[in-house]
């Protein structure tokens, strides 16, 4: 069944049916009143395919459209996503907004927006000096309702889980004191800890503030919808082993599949890591290179880094949900172990190599002191996706459990079954149980020939 969203655009999210239907029923509606709509899931889960498709349809019905998205987390630009958002449609206003704001409020404004600040003369009088200050955020929200004219307003602000403070005070405001004016705010943000501000403000509406606000929660397709994304004509084994990595989310899965060599839409979502900082991207390498789950001190060694910096990264990643602790302050895991293998594969070769070395001096220092970070454990998923060997070898790799790859994959490294123990807190017994169903399932009766069959599964350790 299509949605006038999904007839609009000529093609609709799969999956995503009920959504759509929330987000077209939003718009309607915010004809007459000011709406707030908000989508919130794990990264790459398919929300900004979901604004996608709902800016198309704003502007097939005749809406004014401003769209924006936060940038780099912690970012210094007061108000960043708003002005990303409007700027342009304030130039294409052009001088008629300033007279309808009136030269007080446009010149509370031009310190924020270039737009209202090119080719005006300075202040006549001293700045203010709390930016923060109240009047400022009432002159946002002024500036918003004028901007929907008679057309209405869609405002679109993506990745506001990175928005700076001043940003989520606007928000704030407006969810307490709506334009009066057609206005759709549409938000998504990733369901992370620095989105806890973003989740408490839903809960005004049970004191009675903007009740017209409509939440999503974008969760992973099931199964199914998930495999509609993959080619009709691939091979089987390829198949499974994809949809158990990218675990229902729509950009793993197509990150996969380039990293697969495999056909690919190219309008499709797919993962990005160019909004973390230098310090979060090298820590997300160094952890990927480790393996889950893994400590900041190994983190750090691997990544040459101080470890106040690394923890710093680690919050970084954490509040980009693409890490969470694993039970213990002292260490985390990936959100996803192939989010790990597709970092790996985005690192510098060079660094890699080094890397790789720092990591299993780090692991050996670990064991040495009774701690147990994890190397290159659930990579081996990643590394079956990518390259999985010919013949009759790729069905029996297949039907391995996540848990058995772990294991299979340090026994190709060459790890004993005492080092595996400890590197996966599990007792010896436990990794000669795992060995022995390997060895059944695999066909073979000696670590070597697991070597052999796990083959790149072993080979970035």
């Amino acid at each position: 069944m299509e949605t006038a969203l999904s007839q609009a655009t000529g093609s609709a999210p799969v999956g995503r049916h009920q959504e759509l239907l929330v987000l077209e029923e939003s718009l309607r509606l915010a004809r007459t009143s000011a709406r707030i709509v908000s989508l919130a899931g794990e990264p790459w889960v398919g929300k900004s395919r979901l604004l996608a498709e709902l800016i198309a349809a704003a502007h097939d019905d005749g809406w004014t459209v401003a769209a924006g998205r936060a940038g780099r987390l912690g970012g210094p630009v007061p108000f960043e996503v708003f002005v990303d958002a409007l700027d342009d449609q304030l130039v294409r206003i052009g001088p008629d907004l300033a007279g309808r704001l009136g030269p007080r409020e446009t010149d509370r404004l031009a310190g924020v927006f270039p737009a209202l600040a090119a080719g005006r003369p300075e202040p006549s009088g001293p700045a203010p000096a709390d930016p923060d200050a109240y009047w400022l955020i009432r002159a946002m929200r002024t500036l918003i309702g004028q901007a929907a004219e008679a057309n209405g307003l869609l405002l679109v602000l993506d990745d506001v889980h990175r928005a700076d403070p001043l940003s989520l005070q606007l928000l704030d405001h407006l969810v307490r004191h709506p334009p009066q004016a057609p206005v759709l705010i549409a938000l998504a943000y990733r369901d992370s800890p620095t989105a806890r501000h973003l989740s408490s403000l839903r809960t005004l509406r049970a004191h009675g503030a903007m009740p017209s606000w409509r939440h999503l929660d974008v969760a992973p397709l099931p199964e199914r919808d998930a495999a509609a994304l993959l080619p009709s004509g691939l091979d089987p084994i390829r198949r499974q082993l994809l949809l158990r990595d990218a675990a229902g989310v729509p950009g793993l899965l197509h990150a996969l599949r380039d990293a697969g060599r495999l056909p690919v839409n190219p309008d499709a979502a797919s993962v990005d890591f160019r909004a973390l900082s230098p310090v979060a991207w090298r820590t997300a390498c160094a952890a990927a290179v480790l393996g889950d789950p893994f400590t900041p001190g190994a983190v750090a060694e691997v990544a040459e880094l101080p470890v106040e910096r690394v923890l710093g990264g680690l919050d970084d990643l954490q509040s980009e949900g693409l890490i969470r602790p694993d039970g213990h302050l002292r260490r985390f895991r990936f959100r996803h172990p192939a989010v790990a293998g597709l970092v790996l594969r985005a690192t510098d070769a060079g660094w890699r190599y080094g890397a790789q070395g720092r990591a299993l001096r780090a692991t050996q220092q670990g064991t040495a002191q009774g701690i147990a970070p994890g190397i290159a454990q659930d990579t081996g998923a990643e590394a079956l996706t990518d390259g999985l060997p010919d013949g009759p070898g790729a069905v029996e790799l297949a039907s391995l459990s996540r848990r058995e790859v772990q294991v299979a994959v340090l026994v190709s490294a060459g790890f004993t079954n005492q080092q595996i123990a400890g590197r996966m807190q599990l007792s010896p017994k436990t990794v000669e149980t795992y060995l022995s169903r390997i060895f059944k399932k695999l066909g073979v009766v000696s670590r070597t020939q697991v070597a052999h069959l796990m083959g790149r599964g072993g080979r970035h350790l």
